[in-house]
């Protein structure tokens, strides 16, 4: 993560240096993008650089942190619910405005598909999920509900995964593989459907 410094830099300044990295990074990737090329092209001497930063791996992740940060505000906050249908809607709306947050921010896309596990935030925001899933009766807990929500978690990031590795899926293909998903994992019906279908 960044040193302190960057951090005391203008918003701006900082944004300036994350865009010419994330570009670079988007583009050759980690390991072939040059470090020396980013800090020129952004407009910062090496020795400033080294101030903001202990190396290539280091700016790396602070554009993966932004990156995350933006992506998750696309996805906007789990908000409680009372009913299953309501939850089912905000789990394919989250989706879909993740899904199409990605495709408008191809750079954001291609750097989140080399590092593609959620950020703390992210699995924050599946932890409320399914605490809200399991208060309403959604979620079956058998097992364990700590099970219960890792393997949603696992679901989550292999759906990630699978997302970021083809850009071109209509996000409401993608909510409606996520909810299928993860009505089997939780044993409960998705909106629309009936259990016995």
């Amino acid at each position: 993560m960044p040193l302190p410094r960057f951090d005391r830099l203008p918003a701006d300044a900082r944004a300036s240096i994350l865009t010419v990295a994330r570009a670079h990074f988007a583009r050759d990737g980690k390991d072939a993008a040059s470090f020396n090329q980013i800090i020129a092209e952004a407009g910062i001497s090496k020795t400033s650089a080294y101030h903001y930063f202990d190396g290539k791996d280091d700016l790396f992740g602070a554009v993966v942190a932004d990156a995350g940060t933006r992506t998750l505000a696309a996805l906007g906050p789990w908000v409680d619910v009372a009913a299953g249908d309501e939850l089912w809607e905000q789990v394919a709306a989250g989706t879909v405005r993740l899904v199409a947050h990605l495709r408008e921010h191809p750079d954001d896309r291609a750097v989140l598909a080399r590092q593609p596990h959620l950020a703390r935030d992210g699995r924050s925001w599946i932890h409320r999920l399914v605490a809200n899933g399991l208060r309403i009766g959604l979620i079956d807990p058998f097992p364990s509900a700590e099970l219960i929500t890792v393997a949603t978690l696992g679901v989550f990031d292999a759906l990630d995964a699978w997302a970021l590795d083809h850009p071109g899926e209509p996000g409401d293909s993608v909510a409606g593989t996520l909810t299928l998903f993860l009505a089997r994992l939780w044993n409960a019906a998705p909106e629309g459907e009936d259990a016995g279908a």
